[in-house]
């Protein structure tokens, strides 16, 4: 697929944004080597890149309709769709003060199913097909570690159960975006597997346990561009 001057549109969150946090300092910082430029420059593509740090899905139909009025793409525009890490959060204050009660994430799985179908159908009404990303997995204890700092970190493993529960509620999440990708007939970008296949795959994440570190960015590079030699 030859994609010099190719139009990309691309909607996520801060996986796409290339955010990585700096652990000198603890702040989010966009990483200025990130797969997307990197992309850009190895394929001469012209990227519009929507991703948002601390994207739902909810929040992203919203924008996605207001984008469409103001500046509808054209049928031949690629669409990447990436969503799902920050709809399967939890408040973890609420559930460290009180880890006896029910706690819902950010979106129930239920709707994210359904915003992301919306999304998707935003995009077929105009005769674009876009492609979803699937999650890129996480690194459960340095993620417990991380939403737990100033918290009850016992509280929060004990709502939880076990420490690996982050990442099988985390995996349903991405299973539903491949599910939903297949029920549409669309092409899915599997950055998951690329990285559970890939040697210590623990070592591509920040201190976090949920941002792509360098490493980690350059995993997801490799992936789409081998995507894109498939395509």
């Amino acid at each position: 697929m030859n994609l010099q001057n190719a139009h990309i549109n691309i909607w996520g969150d801060s996986i796409l944004k290339g955010v990585v946090l700096d652990e000198t300092n603890g702040r989010y910082q966009v990483l200025q080597n990130n797969c997307v430029e990197r992309f850009a420059t190895l394929t001469g593509s012209i990227i519009d890149n929507h991703s948002s740090f601390g994207m739902t899905t909810g929040k992203a139909l919203e924008r996605i309709k207001r984008s469409l009025i103001r500046k509808p793409p054209v049928h031949d525009d690629i669409v990447l769709i990436e969503f799902g890490g920050n709809d399967c959060d939890f408040r973890w204050d609420e559930i460290s003060a009180s880890p006896g009660e029910q706690h819902l994430p950010k979106t129930p799985i239920g709707q994210f199913g359904e915003a992301l179908q919306s999304i998707i159908d935003l995009f077929k009404s105009i005769d674009i097909r876009p492609v979803l990303m699937a999650l890129p997995p996480l690194e459960p204890g340095r993620f417990l570690d991380w939403v737990s700092r100033g918290l009850d970190r016992a509280n929060i493993l004990a709502w939880l159960g076990d420490v690996n529960r982050i990442y099988r509620w985390q995996e349903a999440y991405s299973d539903i975006v491949v599910q939903t990708a297949n029920a549409n007939g669309l092409r899915v970008l599997d950055v998951r597997k690329d990285f559970l296949v890939s040697d210590n795959y623990a070592a591509k994440f920040c201190a976090d346990g949920m941002h792509p570190n360098e490493a980690g960015q350059t995993v997801i590079l490799d992936s789409i561009l081998s995507y894109v030699e498939s395509a």
